[in-house]
């Protein structure tokens, strides 16, 4: 069997992985860096993400856009050095210009993900890193003076460990991260899927797939609102989607007994959609019910509301009662959806859950238990808002422990 050293071995070669191996090996020149990587080259996350542009950063982000026990502390420690301005500017000094959007969403300004990836390989060449793809890692070992990987038919040494394995919402669709890191007996929290379309029950949406509606949104739990935000809202069958859904996600896929309450109207009282409804009657007097949502909503989506409110878009108008209207007045200002908890990580951008927050130290993310390892970016239990929160997190996240090792 084929034995090498090496100073450091970085596992997963992702937004983390390889800024932690770039700022390592800026530090440390002429020790060998090595990117294990199981897919069959490096960043192909990272080339899907923000549509094929890359959201790489969000100027707002602060602690209060990420999510995961004990996060807080460990975000404003990690961003008082690695704050947004500081993962910008280090983009900017290795060759990728950026540009920000009206939101504070960060993109490379050639808008093209592959601008992103590009410019840190090519660093990564500069400075000799290696990146061994396809790697498949059958054992990881701690031995005297560092860590044993064993590879096929081969065993690297490593001084360093870093794990960036990132979690199950992986482009190449391999094991949870943390599930690797247990082997190495750490605590881990339980995965679930995070910034995904959110399943609903019965059948209502199907016939609304493809509708987009600008709306209100609130994840109710016996209820009380969890969080709220307001955005586009894209129905699809059995499932709500768009960026403010994705952000309720997280608490809505860990728990049961949860509905998404939709405000179509949220600048108006109640009372004042009633007044709107009654003088869309008056105006559609002959016609019939689903007549007086034209110029107001998608046609699909009157008829649905109609039906919500167990009436028929085609009762005349004439027909419709007061108490009619304000049953359908109170479903355009809280439209119910009863969730159901997403287990499968196939439409999901990121993971909550992962390594304990509490097995790292806060100021390198250099395991606690053990001398030498390091465990950064979606392996960790932090799972940020959509946005571009996350992946500022691996990219600073990556940083820090590339200058501390």
């Amino acid at each position: 069997m084929k034995r090498r050293n090496v100073f450091a071995a970085i596992i997963g070669g992702g937004a983390a992985g390889m800024m932690c191996a770039l700022r390592a090996a800026q530090n440390n020149r002429g020790k060998h860096i090595l990117i294990l990587e199981k897919a069959d080259r490096v960043g192909k996350k990272l080339l899907v993400t923000g549509n094929g542009r890359c959201n790489l950063s969000h100027i707002g982000a602060s602690a209060e856009s990420y999510h995961g026990d004990g996060c807080e502390e460990l975000i404003n420690i990690l961003f008082k050095k690695y704050n947004p301005s500081e993962v910008i500017g280090y983009f900017n000094r290795i060759g990728l210009m950026t540009t920000v959007d009206n939101e504070g969403r960060v993109y490379p300004r050639s808008n093209l993900a592959s601008s992103v990836l590009d410019v840190l390989r090519m660093r990564l060449k500069d400075y000799g890193v290696e990146e061994f793809c396809s790697a498949d890692i059958r054992e990881i070992r701690k031995v005297r003076g560092g860590y044993e990987l064993l590879i096929g038919d081969e065993i690297i040494t490593a001084e360093k460990l870093v794990m960036a394995v990132g979690g199950k919402a992986d482009y190449a669709g391999r094991e949870s991260g943390a599930d690797v890191i247990k082997t190495l007996g750490i605590a881990t929290v339980k995965a679930t899927p995070s910034l995904s379309p959110i399943k609903v029950e019965g059948d209502l949406t199907r016939s609304l797939k493809g509708v987009r509606v600008t709306a209100e949104v609130r994840l109710i739990h016996h209820e009380k609102t969890v969080k709220s935000e307001r955005g586009e809202v894209q129905f699809t069958d059995g499932a709500l989607s768009g960026i403010c859904i994705f952000n309720l996600s997280r608490y809505a896929n860990r728990n049961t007994d949860c509905e998404i309450s939709v405000s179509l109207l949220p600048e108006l009282s109640g009372g004042e959609i009633f007044d709107e409804l009654n003088r869309r009657i008056a105006l559609n007097r002959e016609g019939v019910l689903s007549d007086i949502f034209i110029g107001l909503f998608h046609k699909n989506i009157g008829a649905a509301l109609i039906r919500s409110a167990g009436l028929k878009p085609s009762a005349p108008c004439s027909n419709i009662s007061d108490i009619e209207l304000k049953q359908l007045s109170a479903i355009i200002g809280n439209w119910r959806f009863k969730t159901v908890p997403r287990r499968d990580f196939k439409n999901a951008q990121v993971t909550a859950g992962g390594v304990k927050l509490s097995e790292i130290n806060h100021h390198t993310f250099e395991s606690k238990r053990h001398k030498g390892l390091y465990i950064i970016g979606e392996a960790l239990d932090v799972d940020g808002d959509c946005g571009g929160y996350n992946l500022q997190f691996a990219f600073a996240s990556g940083m820090c422990a590339g200058d501390s090792l």
